[in-house]
């Protein structure tokens, strides 16, 4: 009956799909090998079926083909009737989905798959074709500094995802991160790169018949932080030092960092700055003249104006000596001075005297004030002062300034 059928579905089939030799020629083998397959001879009924379906490929040769390779594995326990009646049960399934032999072809399909899962795992050979799909590799991407808990845990829903920022290749096929792919037996060169990280190439074996993840882990690209001061100025990066103004270009890895510059005689300040992976973040940062260095200038024109007191008061001081010598070496040479002269004499002395003690007290007050003013250019260092610090581990503060 089952022949009979066959023969009715070769009868009938469209004329665009096989021509009428090809008909012929396929009941013949299929005839020939169901004859076969009636005597237990299973190895001639497989050839004869697959005349056939290389004839006609009917999904009802392709099935009885299928019993025959299964049958005949039982006998020779040959890998290659394992496969092919895998590829024949699929072959028949693809095309019938109800009905027919739908139920039995299943319940072969299982049995060979799980046959020919027991010789891959036994090593085997098979076609590498079949072999890929029951080898197995999976990339676990690992992006250092993102959050992690370690070991066994129930799962979160609003836990951050990395599957779409990073891209995978497995022997230069895209492949998705965590996800197992059929592989062939052998070598792999696994590729994984994500934005903002280093990428990083890895070598990995499949072993036939079993299934790996490999752990791939890619360490984050600095950030760098681009800092324009004054010239001069020292810069530090969390309390490390990290250059002189005035342009400094600091590496930094992603987080929040404090950035502090300082100059003598300029007010210190103290930056906050949030950077991510590979990013570069510009830094404008003048600093403002400090209240002391500001006053320098008018310190030492005061000095200046004392110095120049002082010259004029020194002066007049001298003259006023030099008239006084004048009237003592007439007095010398004429003898005794009148009362005119002993009076201008007398007031010379007193002027001399006058300016010299003025001399004195502004050359001292110039010196003074330009001590003053040296000191107040030369020690204007920045005063220590708290700023706030943000870090990864909380909030503080940080001391700014020169001790």
């Amino acid at each position: 009956m089952r022949a009979l059928v066959l023969a009715l579905a070769i009868a009938v089939a469209p004329i665009g799909t096989a021509g009428a030799d090809d008909r012929v020629r396929a009941e013949t083998y299929f005839r020939a090998g169901e004859q076969a397959y009636r005597a237990q001879s299973f190895a001639a009924a497989a050839k004869n079926f697959e005349e056939a379906y290389r004839a006609l490929p009917l999904a009802e040769i392709a099935f009885s083909a299928a019993q025959s390779y299964r049958r005949l594995y039982r006998i020779d326990g040959v890998a290659d009737h394992v496969t092919r009646a895998i590829e024949l049960y699929h072959a028949y399934l693809a095309k019938v989905q109800t009905g027919g032999r739908v139920a039995d072809a299943a319940d072969a399909l299982g049995e060979m798959q799980r046959e020919l899962d027991g010789l891959i795992k036994k090593g085997i050979q098979v076609k590498p074709e079949i072999a890929a799909e029951h080898t197995q590799l999976g990339v676990n991407v690992a992006l250092a500094g993102a959050p992690a808990r370690a070991g066994v845990h129930e799962v979160e829903d609003q836990a951050p995802g990395i599957a779409g920022e990073v891209h995978v290749t497995i022997d230069a096929a895209k492949a998705d991160a965590f996800t197992l792919v059929n592989v062939p037996p052998g070598p792999h060169k696994i590729h994984v790169e994500a934005p903002g990280y280093f990428p990083r190439d890895k070598e990995a074996v499949a072993v036939q018949g079993t299934s790996a993840m490999i752990d791939v882990a890619l360490d984050p690209k600095p950030g760098r932080i681009a800092i324009t001061t004054d010239a001069g100025a020292r810069i530090q990066v969390d309390g490390r030092s990290g250059g002189v103004g005035p342009l400094a270009t600091i590496e930094v890895p992603a987080g929040h960092h404090l950035v502090t510059i300082e100059r003598r005689g300029r007010e210190p300040i103290a930056r906050e700055v949030a950077i991510a992976n590979d990013e570069r973040v510009p830094l404008d940062a003048p600093l403002a003249i400090t209240a002391r260095r500001r006053a320098v200038p008018w310190v030492l024109g005061g000095a200046g104006l004392l110095v120049a007191a002082t010259g004029v008061t020194a002066t007049v001081a001298l003259l006023a000596q030099h008239d006084a010598l004048q009237i003592r070496d007439r007095a010398g040479t004429s003898g005794n001075l009148d009362s005119s002269e002993a009076a201008a004499y007398e007031q010379d002395r007193q002027r001399r005297d006058h300016f010299a003690t003025a001399t004195w007290i502004t050359g001292g007050a110039a010196l003074a004030t330009a001590a003053i003013g040296l000191s107040l250019y030369y020690f204007d260092e920045p005063s220590p002062r708290l700023a706030p610090a943000v870090s990864r581990d909380g909030v503080g503060a940080a001391v700014v300034g020169t001790f």
